[in-house]
Parts: structure tokens; C-alpha cells; sequence
């Protein structure tokens, strides 16, 4: 799932992880080549900052309503050492597993996206918490931080203000928490901070009996090796929000210019998928394997060369694709040559998406007949959803759902959080490939 970014985004036009990490420091364990050509890369953790977090996911990443993990009542079986009832305002959990994460929301497609499926239970990788009120009536949050269902001896966290920038969006409350997960067919344990984020304006139709929750995880894994007789240094980080890792399940990031930062876009050279080969310094390589808990990655040779990455840049032929809309009507890039196309990936029920509908719809009333046209690729799940929004809005613009095509334009676009918009123009040449935040320079171009 797509992840949105608060405000358009307009405030991170280069998103980039800063590599001023106690790792980078000092002299890491290299990776080292074995039989069979394998690299085996030993990874070491990072506590990547909220705004790197925000970069990959959104800000925050997890929405636990899209999950589950949050309501009124315990979401857990069992939990003891609860705070009087009658101040406790709701129950939340976060689950920490990649894989229990996959299995729990969609048990059949989670089996699919997993190479290895589980043969034994799944570990107890859900950890509780609390958001309650003092005696004094001030918010404060309760993390079942040992994970043994039990709150006696768990301490309040008082929440602090959760900032953008100068914007005060709601509240945060973090913790270490411990929970378990697996290693082959191995039960083990490990600690991880996360936070959690409260906001009650955010997005729209919300209010104090129906707040908004969403989390960040800080986890990431760094390390270097030798390829090609350059060192590089790489990161890993899940895909899923979660603490451990699985190799069809993450992103891997490249400081390929030794620039000391990673480029963390998929439309980077930088930025790669660790379920899809890549090439780098002329060697086609593919992830064999990442342990669950991060701390090691091996790299093996494909069978076939893979061409290096073709990033989304300004001044190269957009990728073309053939996809159809909601009216079952066949819509072409190549169709719209001639004209300037914006591409709009969005959501229905992402925050920034709706901030920028408006002026969306402005743009396209004043700019269509001056040559301008948007293709609105929308991330929901729901048809029903995308025509109510549309209609309500008054969206005249074409629009796709995704996820009832083959063709994955986030995919070919390397799409990694929404809103995102791609700009371009009649020659079918990328003007701008990620208008995030700057709609205006799109308006004053006609």
C-alpha cells in the first residue's frame, strides 16, 4: 500500500537520507563473496528519524484503522492491569511482524507475497497500548512494553505535540516495546522503539470520538561491500512498516555517487525493490535472502542480465502504458500526445490528496482547453468509493483504479507515497517527475 505525505510533500522536495548515522562513523563489517557467488552483507540497526520515516512512507506510516489495531475495545484477549475503565478512551495494538502482518490482514495474498510460508504458529508479535486519561484529565498513553498482556508495571507516557514543521497536527507518545517474531522455525525476541500519533483534524470528517491514529516503527539496517572493485554502501528497510524483515518484502537503497546520502524515491537509481533483480555497477544481482531480524543480506548473481535502472527524469521520454479507466474505456499516455499530462496518483481517503483536490479541479477547468490534460491513478480498492469522490468533487479528468489493471503505472512510475504527480509534456518528454507541492508552476506554465 501507497502511503500519503503530509501536505503534498511540499516542504521535502529532495527527500533523502541523511547519512550522518553513528554507522557511517565508523569502519563497517564489509560484505564478503562465497561459493556460488553468494554476498553475504551484515547489516547493522539505525534509528532513522521521523522525517527520513516520513520520506518512504508518509508521515506517519502506519494507519491503524486501515489495519485494525485500534478501537474502543481490547483488541488483544486476555490484557490485565488495565487503568480504570472509565478512563481508558482506546485500545490499540501494533503488530511488529512482516510476516503475521501479511497473514493476519489477508491471510490468501499474504501466502502469496511470502516465499517461504509458515509451517508452525505465529509468534506473539502484537503489542498493546492504551490511550486513557489521568486523573487530572490529561491524555496519556500506556505501552504493554514487555509484551506479557499485563499493564500493572508499565509506566504512563505523557504525549507531546506531533509537528510538521511549525504545524501542530496532533499528539505523539513513544516506547521500546519487545515482541516476538521468527527465524526459520526458531521463536525469537527483540525490542524496537516505535510511536504513536494521535490526530483528531486530520484528515477531514473527524472529531474526538473518532481521532485518527498512525505509528512509525524505527527500524532500518545499513551496511557495506565491494562491487565491481567499488565499495558502496547500502540500506534496508520494510516495506510494511514492520520490525523484521523478508526478502520479497523490503526496499533497498544504494549510495551509488558516494555522496553520503541515499536517494530513498523509486524513480532513484538509488532506490530498488528487494523482490525484483537490479543492476548495479554493471552487476546484475537479486536478493536471495534477508534474516528476519535484519542483521545480514546475501546477494547472488541473476540468471539472466538486467539492464540498468531507467530513473523518472527531467528531460527523458515518459514510460508509456496502456490502461483502462472506470468506464472500461482502453486509455493510452501515447493517446494524449500533444498535450501536457499531469499524472496524479492519489487517494480517496489520503489527507494531502484532498487538500490538493480543489486546486486540482481549478487547474483543469482554466488550463484543459489550453492543452492540458490530468489522468487521475487512484490507489483504492473500492470503485464505489473513487465514482462517489469524484462525483462529490466535481472531477472531470479521467480515472483508473489500479488494482483492477495488470498494468501497474506506480510500479512503472516508481511510485512511493501519494499524492505524486508526474508532469508531462507534448513530445511525451518528462517536464517535472514529482510536482510535489509546486501545482502553481503547473498553473503559470499556460
Amino acid at each position: 500500500m501507497l502511503r500519503q505525505k503530509p501536505n503534498g510533500g511540499s516542504s521535502k522536495q529532495k527527500t533523502v537520507l541523511l547519512a550522518l548515522l553513528t554507522f557511517f562513523c565508523t569502519s563497517a563489517v564489509m560484505g564478503t563473496s562465497s561459493k556460488d557467488d553468494q554476498i553475504v552483507i551484515p547489516l547493522q540497526w539505525v534509528r532513522p528519524s521521523e522525517e527520513v520515516l516520513g520520506d518512504f512512507y508518509g508521515w506517519p506510516g502506519l494507519d491503524f484503522e486501515d489495519e485494525n489495531w485500534v478501537g474502543k475495545e481490547p483488541i488483544e484477549v486476555g490484557l490485565r492491569g488495565l487503568p480504570p475503565t472509565d478512563r481508558i478512551l482506546f485500545y490499540g495494538i501494533f503488530d511488529l511482524s512482516s510476516e503475521s502482518v501479511l497473514l493476519s490482514s489477508s491471510p490468501e495474498r499474504g501466502l502469496e507475497r511470502l516465499w517461504t510460508p509458515p509451517r508452525r504458529e505465529l509468534p506473539d508479535s502484537q503489542v498493546s497500548w492504551i490511550n486513557a486519561l489521568d486523573a487530572d484529565g490529561r491524555e496519556v498513553f500506556y505501552f504493554d512494553s514487555d509484551n506479557d498482556e499485563d499493564f500493572v508495571d508499565e509506566k504512563p507516557i505523557y504525549p507531546s505535540n506531533s509537528k510538521f514543521g511549525d504545524t501542530v497536527h496532533g499528539i505523539r507518545a513513544e516506547s521500546e516495546v519487545c515482541f516476538e517474531y521468527t527465524d526459520g522455525e526458531e521463536v525469537k525476541e527483540k525490542t524496537v522503539p516505535v510511536a504513536v500519533f494521535k490526530f483528531e483534524n486530520f484528515p477531514e470528517n473527524r472529531s474526538p470520538d473518532n481521532p485518527y491514529f498512525r505509528g512509525h516503527v524505527f527500524d532500518m539496517r545499513v551496511g557495506s561491500v565491494e562491487l565491481s572493485g567499488k565499495e558502496v554502501r547500502l540500506a534496508v528497510v520494510s516495506r510494511l512498516d514492520a520490525a523484521t524483515y523478508h526478502d520479497n518484502l523490503g526496499r533497498i537503497l544504494w549510495d551509488l555517487n558516494k555522496d553520503g546520502l541515499f536517494e530513498n524515491k523509486m524513480q532513484s537509481r538509488e532506490t530498488y525493490r528487494t523482490d525484483s533483480p537490479f543492476n548495479i555497477f554493471g552487476r546484475s544481482l537479486k536478493v536471495e535472502m534477508i534474516s528476519p531480524a535484519g542483521d545480514k543480506i546475501v546477494l547472488v548473481p541473476t540468471d539472466v542480465e538486467v539492464p540498468p535502472k531507467t530513473a523518472i527524469t527531467k528531460g527523458e521520454p515518459a514510460p508509456e502504458f496502456a490502461v483502462v479507466d472506470v468506464h472500461g474505456d482502453t486509455l493510452r499516455l501515447a493517446d494524449f500526445r500533444g498535450r501536457h499530462v499531469l499524472l496524479n496518483f492519489w487517494h480517496t481517503r489520503c489527507g494531502p490528496c484532498i487538500e490538493d483536490t480543489p486546486e486540482l479541479v481549478e487547474i483543469y477547468r482554466t488550463k484543459q482547453t489550453h492543452g492540458l490534460e490530468i489522468i487521475g491513478i487512484s490507489e483504492d480498492k473500492s470503485r464505489e468509493a473513487v465514482l462517489r469522490y469524484v462525483e462529490e468533487n466535481g472531477i472531470e479528468w479521467p480515472q483508473v483504479i489500479e488494482v483492477e489493471n495488470e498494468t501497474k503505472p506506480t510500479e512503472i512510475y516508481h511510485i512511493s507515497g501519494i499524492p505524486s504527480y508526474v508532469w508531462v509534456g507534448p513530445d511525451g518528454v518528462v517536464i517535472d517527475p514529482e510536482l510535489i507541492g509546486a501545482l502553481d508552476d503547473l498553473h503559470d506554465a499556460f
